[in-house]
């Protein structure tokens, strides 16, 4: 109740006491420490092959552990997007990653499915479902007028799904990348013989706002696997 005062030998130990408490704090703080989590948004265009798409998302994240991702779909605000070259902005950077080729969609059953690849000559008449958006429209519009073909358009749709599944149903044919059927035992496809037509898929990010080296170099190595599993 008296209140304490410290000896002198109280008061020569307590400098040297809180330095020592200061520098047992500082060791276990070496071990305390958190990396700082790196935000990342990765925009997605719709329909890309899911095993590819998975193979960059497992190397960003084993090679980069404090990275911070957040999947967002193609038009949404991102870091950046994985996307068809067609759809690159002016002041974004493209990083190629990989190659779609468009095959012939057919139903199971269907007359040219005894052709192991269709020439555009053996298409002409045939009723076909268009998409609004396709990487390989104009290529393909210009080879029709080349070689005079024309189509019974019977659907035009918005995406790469629904244009398979009309195909399922026997409404028409229709191109699409290769990877799009791989899973549908629905589907029949066949290479195209005389025309060849790609979609070239990248990462881009606004030029001005280059990425992390790490995290480029994560993407570098998940495209190389993706050009081993291709060669497989």
């Amino acid at each position: 109740p008296k209140g304490v005062s410290p000896t002198q030998a109280g008061e020569d130990l307590y400098p040297s006491a809180l330095k020592v408490i200061n520098e047992i704090q500082s060791m276990q703080g070496l071990f305390d420490i958190t990396p700082a989590l790196i935000p990342f948004r990765l925009a997605l265009m719709p329909f890309l092959s899911g095993k590819r798409v998975g193979m960059i998302i497992k190397e960003l994240i084993t090679s980069l552990p404090e990275l911070n991702l957040t999947v967002v779909d193609w038009n949404e605000d991102a870091d950046a997007r994985i996307i068809s070259k067609s759809m690159a902005l002016q002041d974004e950077a493209f990083h190629h990653l990989w190659v779609d080729e468009y095959v012939l969609a057919m139903p199971v059953g269907h007359a040219l499915c005894s052709r192991e690849t269709v020439m555009l000559q053996e298409m002409n008449g045939q009723p076909f479902i268009s998409r609004k958006f396709c990487d390989a429209r104009d290529p393909w519009d210009f080879a029709l007028k080349k070689f005079g073909i024309s189509f019974h358009s019977k659907a035009t749709v918005n995406t790469e799904e629904y244009a398979l599944d009309l195909v399922a149903a026997g409404l028409g044919v229709s191109i699409v990348p290769s990877h799009s059927a791989n899973q549908r035992e629905d589907i029949a496809v066949r290479p195209l013989g005389n025309i060849q037509l790609e979609r070239v898929v990248g990462l881009a990010y606004q030029s001005d706002h280059p990425l992390p080296i790490q995290l480029i170099q994560a993407i570098e190595k998940a495209r190389e696997s993706i050009e081993q599993e291709a060669a497989g």
